[in-house]
């Protein structure tokens, strides 16, 4: 039982929570050998044992009796710590636990018919929620076609194809996936089509999509940085101009009288340079200047 500690499900309330805590709980069910075979009712318990049986009809019917106690064990406890203690008011005289399991269905299930159209009312009504991704959406809707099929099966109905699976898919696709939907149709091969094959080519389109926007973002970043720095420049630029200079006034870049900075040729052919690359730039020209002097 030291798997069941490290397992979470949130506990079953009511009808709205039955169909994904069923589908969670079977998952759960299933890492222990028969648990799936109880609820289920395909593994029951061993009759009582002859009184003149063999030595391997006794050590076989032991066998049996371990897999069912441990089984049954396993998915009732696992049952009792996932409901809420409403719930379990309901099903705590029950002493297997397929009979607890058969108490919730009839509780929140309904009849088979009943729970048939509701997954089949979920499937067609199954729409994209904005803020998920592809890959949660493709695990939902693939959910419900499994059990519309098999509830189909179960009543000896004929199972939807599967085009109808993929044709869903493409229809709840958003906008911004017209794209995509119209590379499919072009696909020459009808035998390529299969859910699987859709179910790929969605996730990789979706990766490279989400790959350019942050591309797109960071060079659209950079141009508004440059914008901004550019338009710092300008702002000085007509600060500096709203007083006419005279020949005069001598530039604080090139070190030439006549103009300002924000008038200097040299400034605007280095790329208009920060004050700190201005003085880097005057630094370089005094000394190269000096070098000259001294030669």
């Amino acid at each position: 039982m030291e798997f069941a500690k490290h397992v979470h499900i949130k506990p079953l309330t009511g009808e709205t929570d039955w169909p994904v805590w069923k589908r969670k709980m079977k998952d759960v069910l299933d890492y222990q050998e028969g648990a799936i075979d109880i609820i289920e009712g395909t593994l029951e318990k061993p009759g009582p044992l002859k009184a003149d049986a063999s030595k391997e009809e006794t050590k076989e019917h032991k066998l049996k009796c371990d897999l069912f106690r441990k089984a049954n064990s396993f998915a009732k406890s696992m049952i009792s710590s996932a409901v809420s203690d409403a719930v379990y008011q309901r099903i705590m005289d029950k002493v297997t636990a397929h009979e607890a399991w058969e108490a919730l269905k009839q509780q929140f299930e309904g009849t088979s018919q009943d729970q048939l159209f509701k997954v089949c009312a979920e499937f067609f009504e199954f729409g994209w929620t904005s803020g998920e991704d592809v890959s949660t959406h493709l695990a939902k809707i693939r959910t419900l076609w499994n059990e519309l099929n098999n509830g189909l099966k179960s009543k000896n109905e004929t199972e939807l194809p599967g085009m109808i699976l993929i044709y869903k898919v493409l229809h709840i696709l958003p906008n911004s996936f017209d794209n995509f939907k119209s590379s499919w149709m072009l696909l020459s091969k009808d035998e390529a089509k299969t859910f699987d094959e859709l179910s790929l080519q969605l996730l990789v389109y979706e990766r490279n999509r989400s790959s350019t926007h942050s591309a797109n973002n960071d060079i659209q970043s950079q141009d508004a940085l440059f914008a901004k720095s550019r338009s710092g420049y300008s702002a000085r630029g007509n600060r500096a101009n709203s007083r006419p200079f005279s020949q005069e006034d001598q530039c604080n870049y090139c070190q030439q009288k006549g103009h300002w900075v924000s008038r200097c040729p040299k400034w605007f052919n280095d790329g208009c340079p920060s004050r700190s690359g201005a003085q880097n730039a005057q630094a370089k020209v005094t000394e190269t200047e000096a070098m000259k002097i001294a030669l």
